[in-house]
């Protein structure tokens, strides 16, 4: 019987299966386990309602079709039927065939998958839907774990025969992918590295990442079935002798081969991380020698990203001034992800040597330059800017696509080394890029963004700052500009915001913040000459701020985080906490002793968007939405069975255990903590002492080396003790 034959027969005796068709079930309700106990992932819409349900449904459906492979392979030995098939077909090609039918039920469950779940997912996630990612997010998150549970479940059982030792061994597999393997993004074959999904920014560098995970395993496993289909039994042989009798037909120990070779290429050529070694060593990393000969004036680059393919070809060129008379060697830092493709100093080529030494997420790229004292080193390099190790389980965020970009420092350009700017004052940085009409750059810090020429639905940018280096961001950005507290404050965020921002009143909110914190607690100390720039960048939690310039991650503007009591009353109320987190957070850094401590950034948020609620609405308004809340939420809390009792809580599962700490920990930081602050505020002699103490700590100077306030230092400020702060 030829194989097509074959298989069209195993594929109609397995969809006449109660079981089969049972599993394909449970399947289809696999991904609610995402959306109820399995949800890992949080600070979207796409992070909830997608890659959750995703992530779940891949957790519960490699466990499904392992049990189904095992039970349809051994049902045929069980039942000795295999001594009739064999009479008519070569086991190879039933086993073979078997296999690919558990294959294509796997790939019809998932065509019920997406059939069922991207309307609910449309439902859930609303405006942040996109057809496209729900597609693609299922079908490299879920339908490959299927495949591989399908694979690695075959191969064992066809080397060992035994329906008892290939549970065990499937087991073992899915376990280590969960604990020993889960530090390694490319070895989670079930529960892959996937922390986050953008709504309003790109996610293909996630997707790239993921598919090269994907590709892997399937290379691996592949060719490891392949291998073991070899092991089944023929004339009653065992394994080994089953092996060299089916090694014969060359080509399948060949393709087994071949697959693994592949494999093992996929994982030692990933293009996606670098090769930095794990130990941080900052002070070895800048302990080097300065070319003191070599000066520059002026650094610009012309930058071409391709958009489709994530990468970038650019060319770097540097005025050098060399007081020496000689030739000199210096260098440069650029992402290892690049390759530098030729460098010329005033049109002459030079020598040049990549070091390929990865650290920190640089590599050493050396020059060697000519005896001219004037010179103009131009150097063009490009390809697939890679991420640093350290952060291999949260790739994404140096992106290069057609929703989101985001270059910083050596990801955009090479970075002068070993020899600094020729004046005390940063020499001049320009760039030109082209980018489509829908995409608006921002540079981070008081650098400039002019629009050039536009032609066939593309704008060249010229983009100017000053340093060795620029951070870009670029995506479909709307800009609010206000005057307040005596300077200019510039808001870039996604217009798929724009409604939100509008029911926010984001403007009048901006002004309100930036004038009461500044009038109460002083100014920031990163603003710029010409103002501040405040941009929502495709990522979630926290930010960074410094020159003229704060970043906010996404999820500070979501509907659903504009929407949380706990922050505000309203959205504008909530956009204003969000907002004074520049104060609290960022302008001020607040040490945490644990992920439970309730001292952190957020009780003095909270506390500062209740009095700015305070004086804008009055103290009855500001009683009943914000320390009513905080009240009814502490009460709760002090009145909850495991808070009395914690014993019971250390006996739970861990994810019971993490989600109820993960509970208490958002009351105390959001509403115990504001209400201690409250209290010492009393016993400070009221607002204008408060304020008197806030501020100083806001405006202290803080140690270098850990510039972090304390509840220490805020209980000592306000010459209190903890005991004098413990509520009622």
């Amino acid at each position: 019987m030829k194989f097509y034959s074959l298989f069209r027969v195993e594929l109609g005796r397995l969809f006449k299966s109660r079981l089969t068709w049972a599993v394909l079930c449970f399947t289809l309700a696999a991904p609610a386990a995402g959306l109820t106990i399995y949800t890992p992932l949080s600070g979207s819409h796409n992070s909830t309602a997608l890659a959750n349900p995703a992530l779940g449904g891949a957790l519960a459906g490699a466990l499904l079709f392992a049990l189904l492979t095992v039970l349809e392979l051994d049902r045929v030995h069980r039942s000795r039927t295999d001594l009739l098939t064999e009479s008519m077909v070569l086991p190879i090609t039933a086993e073979a065939s078997r296999t690919l039918a558990l294959l294509t039920a796997a790939a019809a469950a998932m065509t019920g998958v997406l059939a069922v779940w991207m309307p609910v997912t449309a439902l859930t996630a609303g405006p942040a839907f996109r057809p496209g990612l729900c597609a693609a997010v299922y079908l490299l998150v879920m339908l490959p774990a299927l495949w591989f549970s399908i694979l690695f479940t075959a191969a064992v059982y066809q080397l060992v025969r035994r329906l008892d030792v290939t549970l065990i061994a499937f087991v073992g597999f899915f376990l280590l992918s969960l604990t020993a393997w889960s530090g390694n993004w490319l070895l989670r074959w079930v529960n892959p590295a996937l922390i986050y999904l953008s709504d309003d920014f790109g996610n293909n560098r996630r997707l790239m990442s993921l598919g090269w995970n994907r590709l892997f395993w399937l290379f691996t496993l592949g060719g490891i079935w392949c291998l073991c289909l070899l092991c089944v039994r023929r004339y009653g042989k065992g394994p080994a002798g089953s092996l060299l009798r089916n090694a014969r037909t060359f080509y399948l120990p060949l393709l087994g081969v071949v697959l693994t070779v592949m494999g093992c290429l996929a994982y030692v050529k990933q293009p996606f991380v670098d090769n930095s070694r794990e130990e941080i060593d900052y002070e070895a990393h800048e302990n080097f020698a300065y070319n003191e000969h070599v000066t520059y004036s002026a650094i610009s680059v012309d930058a071409k990203p391709s958009l489709s393919r994530g990468t970038l070809q650019a060319a770097a060129t540097y005025t050098l001034h060399n007081d020496s008379g000689q030739p000199q060697t210096i260098s440069l830092w650029l992402n290892p992800g690049y390759t530098v493709r030729s460098a010329a100093a005033n049109g002459k080529a030079v020598p040049f040597r990549d070091l390929q030494d990865d650290d920190i997420n640089e590599k050493t790229i050396e020059l060697d330059i000519p005896a001219d004292e004037d010179m103009e080193l131009t150097v063009e390099y490009g390809g697939f800017p890679q991420e640093w190790s350290i952060m291999s389980l949260s790739q994404g965020e140096c992106e290069i696509s057609d929703d989101y970009i985001y270059l910083a420092h050596q990801d955009f350009s090479p970075m002068p080394r070993d020899f600094v700017e020729s004046t005390m004052e940063r020499a001049p940085f320009t760039a030109k890029i082209t980018l489509p009409d829908k995409m608006t750059p921002v540079l981070f810090g008081t650098g400039t963004v002019e629009a050039g020429e536009s032609d066939a639905g593309s704008t060249q940018w010229l983009l100017q700052t000053s340093g060795w280096s620029l951070i870009l961001y670029a995506g479909d950005y709307v800009s609010e500009q206000i005057e307040a507290a005596g300077l200019d404050v510039e808001f870039y965020y996604s217009a798929k915001h724009r409604k939100v921002m509008e029911e926010c009143n984001v403007r009048e909110t901006l002004k309100q913040v930036f004038e009461y914190c500044t009038s109460h607690y002083g100014p920031l100390s990163f603003y710029g000459e010409e103002g501040m720039r405040l941009i929502e960048i495709g990522t979630v939690g926290g930010g960074y701020a410094g020159r003229g310039a704060s970043v906010m991650g996404e999820d500070s503007f979501s509907e659903e985080g504009l929407k949380d009591p706990l922050k505000g009353a309203g959205g504008s109320e909530v956009m204003a906490h969000e907002i004074i987190h520049q104060w609290w957070g960022l302008g001020n850094m607040i040490e945490s002793s644990s992920a439970s401590d309730p001292w952190s950034s957020e009780g003095l948020t909270v506390y500062t968007t209740y009095r700015l609620m305070k004086e804008l609405h009055g103290a009855d308004y500001a009683q009943t939405y914000y320390v009513d809340v905080w009240q009814s939420q502490v009460d709760a809390y002090y009145q909850d069975f495991y808070v009395r009792n914690p014993r019971f809580l250390s006996a739970l599962p861990e994810q019971y255990k993490a989600d109820i700490a993960n509970s208490q920990s958002t009351v105390r930081q959001y509403c115990e903590m504001p209400l201690k602050i409250l209290k010492a505020e009393k016993l400070v002699g009221g607002e204008e002492a408060m304020d008197r103490i806030l501020s100083g700590l806001f405006t202290g100077e803080t140690n270098p080396s850990y510039p972090y306030l304390t509840w220490q230092d805020f209980l000592d400020a306000c010459n209190l003790t903890e005991e004098d702060l413990k509520l009622e």
